[in-house]
């Protein structure tokens, strides 16, 4: 979310204007982006849309070929108009046909109905599965409605706003999907340094127990080719510094709503939450419960949105809730961003194939606005458990956990 969290964190003035700093290539008006090869604005969209495949002598100029075309001008000379088109980079194998425009439309229509059936066992079972919850409808609201004011279209390449998924692109989140449920089995493979199954009774022990699901994660995440391919060091921050927000994330998918419990595996045992209410106070508490049900009501409506939107925050520079200052700076930073934006665009199409254009940036809004709300509760919660460790206390620790709480 390089450029989305830019954008979500300049958004919080209410109507605020649109970005007018693109400009037409062909008249010098304001641009929102590339039509068929070249920045223009609609009105040059248009017009080569409709001229682009006409023959060389549909038009004349009654000049000398050279007219200036601008806002002003731009009606009086067609040929010397579609010219500059040419001439400025667009290009009329962009153009549909009318072939072209219904084989798009059946193949959007096609994996809609794919990817729906992909996601319909998934969510029959969670429903048949999940009883009826009372969920206050002030607990699902947002800390900070400025953020559904944003318009999520523009922080998507123009390439993405015109394609939904391919083959595959389906593909790549099945395999998600498929990672993400053989995280538990390949941790156990590689050794975990808590045994999952021992209930924890002390304040150490519960820190400890929390390497489990990290562990799990990180085995998650290294099924995934962009992040497998990464350079160690960088493999190690952006574990360091994302991996609370993660971890935080990845509890509402283990949460299993028959027993209210935290569970993972068959053969875990529930966390002990008992130190909870006397760690942190009531309202932090209260604010803990309204995030985790935030996230849990995006569970429960598709788990495919969470398992991608993890792969996109473990890739997202500077949402570490602590200083910036001191996380370090990355050895291959466009790797990094090639994959926060590969796995933000897929999200965004999935959502809008599955559930169309105006539901996605519901739900787009919906998951950035908990995942601000999130942070901000994360930082007090974090401050709270350095607050009460001791140097004994802190020896104790395994060292994965250390690294989550930053303790050097």
């Amino acid at each position: 979310m390089y450029y989305l969290q830019n954008k979500v964190q300049s958004s919080n003035k209410k109507n605020r204007p649109k970005d007018v700093s693109l400009v037409c290539v062909i008249c010098g008006s304001s641009a929102h982006g590339y039509n068929f090869g070249a920045i223009t604005c609609e009105g040059c969209k248009a017009f080569f849309r409709r001229h682009a495949r006409k023959a060389p002598t549909a038009f004349h100029c009654d000049g000398k070929g050279d007219c200036k075309i601008t806002v002003e001008t731009r009606r009086f000379c067609s040929a010397c108009r579609l010219a500059k088109c040419f001439n400025s980079g667009m290009q009329c194998n962009r153009l549909l046909t009318v072939e072209q425009k219904a084989e798009k439309r059946r193949q959007i229509e096609e994996n809609r109905k794919l990817a729906l059936s992909s996601n319909l066992t998934t969510n029959e079972e969670l429903q048949l599965s999940t009883p009826p919850m009372s969920i206050d409808s002030q607990l699902l609201s947002s800390i900070d409605t400025d953020i559904l004011l944003t318009d999520f279209s523009d922080f998507l390449s123009p390439q993405s706003q015109q394609t939904l998924l391919n083959l595959d692109d389906l593909q790549r989140i099945e395999a998600v999907s498929c990672c993400y449920q053989k995280r538990i089995e390949l941790a156990a493979r590689d050794g975990l340094p808590w045994d999952p199954s021992m209930y924890s009774r002390t304040f150490i022990d519960v820190l400890n127990s929390h390497s489990v699901p990290v562990m799990r994660l990180l085995s998650f995440f290294k099924q995934i080719p962009e992040f497998d391919q990464l350079n160690i060091d960088d493999k190690v921050t952006i574990i360091k510094y994302n991996i609370p927000t993660v971890l935080s994330i990845n509890r509402a998918l283990s949460y299993d709503p028959d027993t209210h419990e935290f569970i993972e595996s068959s053969s875990d045992v529930q966390d002990n939450i008992e130190f909870y209410p006397v760690l942190h106070d009531y309202n932090t508490f209260k604010q803990s419960k309204k995030v985790f049900l935030s996230f849990l009501h995006l569970v429960k409506y598709d788990r495919k949105i969470i398992e991608l939107a993890l792969i996109v925050l473990i890739f997202t520079k500077g949402i570490s809730i602590t200083n910036p200052q001191d996380e370090k700076i990355l050895n291959d930073t466009m790797s990094v961003y090639r994959a926060h934006t590969y796995y933000t665009e897929l999200l965004w199409k999935y959502m809008e194939t599955v559930y169309g254009y105006e539901k996605a940036i519901s739900l787009f809004s919906e998951l950035i606005n908990h995942i601000i709300s999130l942070q901000t509760l994360q930082e007090e919660i974090q401050n709270n458990i350095l607050r009460v460790l001791s140097p004994d206390n802190t020896d104790e620790l395994l060292p994965i956990i250390k690294s989550v709480l930053c303790i050097s």
